[in-house]
């Protein structure tokens, strides 16, 4: 069986576990193996953003074979023969291969085999063949953890972002935005391209924003402008697409693509990236990311916000002062922190979270057109004297089930959801800050009031 058959196969099955039987099916077959990393590594790079025009061979002995092909890429993935002599390149390998074979080539150039599985799915049957992207998070909070940070000396208390997390990797001028799974995040024609396209090569951590906008709807549209763009890049029809996105949030896809906003905490150098270690402390690394803003004149890459902190009173000001501003909270970090894919202790999350009681007031079914429309997807609940109002979703699947099924007798009864404190608008409203369904409280009878969660909230912060 060709490499071509068994992607097809592969392809035409709509189940994960499927698909993943089909694979092991092939496991020994090491030109298939070589053809997933090729595509899947984020290591392998091809620099060719468009297939050229090619003609190809429809004859069973073609000039050269899928496995030499395969070979002859890595004067691309190398960099000896780029720009035009790179598609030159390119156009010899596709015209002397058959077409189903060229086919292949193409799909790794492109780094999407089309086959509909996910890099975990494929290491289940070649374990550990496609790298794990690196990531650095932070621990989660403990006094004696944020006291241990500021004890080694000066820190930093940066404002914890609440966007789409983004890795870019900037090479020779070329930028390539990927999530923190490792997925390709496309967003062609935005701004920041442009800004990171200058900066020195490198790879940078940060988050997507749209400035103005809450949370909840800015993490949609760049969600529906990296749809609408790889749809794009594939020869898709958007035309409803970008409908959709103008009833939804009212902003085009041009305008949206224009308001992405890059803000970033981060940068190591690639090779850095790769092997998931740098030794470079966080001081430095900041100093190397505030030099390539300046030199570059950035609009739309940002640094973060943050403050030099030297006493756990100093952090934890700043903490409740972020979330007065109805921010998620902030990181505290150590200035010679370094690089680390893991969460090390020299990173600590500041993240408010209380637990109250409220009544239900109404369902909210899912969105239309989702697998959730038919089902109550968040409650609108209040507190005990109608002055919280808010809306907690994340509920279970066997949870929405049950409370679809039981609206009339659950109506006014008490709910328990986590949240990150009280918010309060410009007209005196207050509200939640990112409300989570906990449970359904059929033992209690009373909710919690206005003053009695904002003593929880007071505690939480005191204790914090």
């Amino acid at each position: 069986m060709t490499i071509k058959e068994i992607l097809d196969q592969i392809s035409l099955e709509p189940g994960s576990n499927k698909k993943i039987e089909i694979l092991t099916q092939y496991k020994d077959n090491k030109i298939l193996e070589e053809v997933l990393y090729l595509t899947y590594s984020n290591r392998v790079k091809f620099y060719i953003r468009q297939i050229p025009e090619y003609n190809t061979f429809n004859i069973d002995s073609p000039i050269i074979h899928l496995e030499e092909a395969m070979e002859r890429l890595d004067v691309l993935s190398s960099r000896e023969k780029t720009g035009n002599e790179g598609i030159n390149y390119l156009v010899d390998i596709l015209s002397s291969l058959t077409k189903d074979d060229a086919y292949v080539i193409e799909r790794i150039i492109d780094k999407d085999l089309k086959i509909g599985m996910a890099r975990t799915n494929i290491n289940k049957v070649f374990p550990k063949l496609i790298e794990k992207t690196p990531y650095m998070g932070a621990k989660s909070f403990s006094e004696k953890g944020a006291k241990e940070i500021l004890n080694s000396g000066i820190a930093l208390s940066q404002v914890k972002m609440d966007g789409r997390y983004c890795n870019a990797i900037v090479e020779d001028g070329e930028v390539y935005l990927e999530s923190r799974s490792g997925e390709t995040t496309l967003i062609t024609g935005a701004k920041i391209l442009d800004e990171l396209s200058r900066f020195d090569n490198c790879v940078l951590n940060g988050e997507l924003t749209i400035p103005g906008i809450s949370r909840n709807e800015s993490n949609g549209i760049i969600n529906s402008v990296i749809s609408i763009t790889t749809k794009l890049s594939k020869g898709e029809n958007i035309d409803k697409d970008k409908e959709n996105i103008v009833k939804r949030h009212g902003l085009s896809y041009e305008d949206a693509l224009s308001k992405i906003v890059y803000t970033v905490w981060d940068i190591i150098e690639i090779e850095e990236y790769h092997v998931g270690k740098s030794e470079t402390p966080y001081n430095q690394r900041l100093q190397s990311l505030m030099r390539n803003i300046l030199e570059v004149e950035c609009d739309k890459v940002e640094i973060v916000e943050y403050k030099i902190v030297t006493s756990y009173e100093q952090a934890m000001s700043h903490f409740v002062e972020t979330l007065g501003r109805g921010l998620e909270g902030t990181i505290l970090k150590s200035n010679t922190g370094e690089w680390k894919d893991s969460k090390p202790k020299w990173q600590i999350k500041m993240k408010l979270e209380i637990d109250i009681d409220m009544k239900i007031t109404g369902f909210n079914y899912g969105t239309p057109g989702t697998k959730n429309e038919h089902v109550i997807s968040s409650l609108t609940v209040e507190s005990s004297c109608g002055r919280v109002v808010t809306r907690p979703g994340g509920i279970s699947e066997s949870d929405m089930t049950y409370i679809t099924n039981n609206q009339e007798d659950l109506m006014g009864s008490i709910v328990e959801m986590k949240c990150c404190g009280l918010s309060k608008d410009n007209e005196g409203n207050y509200s939640t800050l990112h409300p989570v369904f906990k449970v359904l409280r059929d033992d209690k009878e009373t909710a919690d009031s206005l003053d009695q969660i904002v003593s929880i909230e007071n505690m939480a912060k005191s204790l914090s």
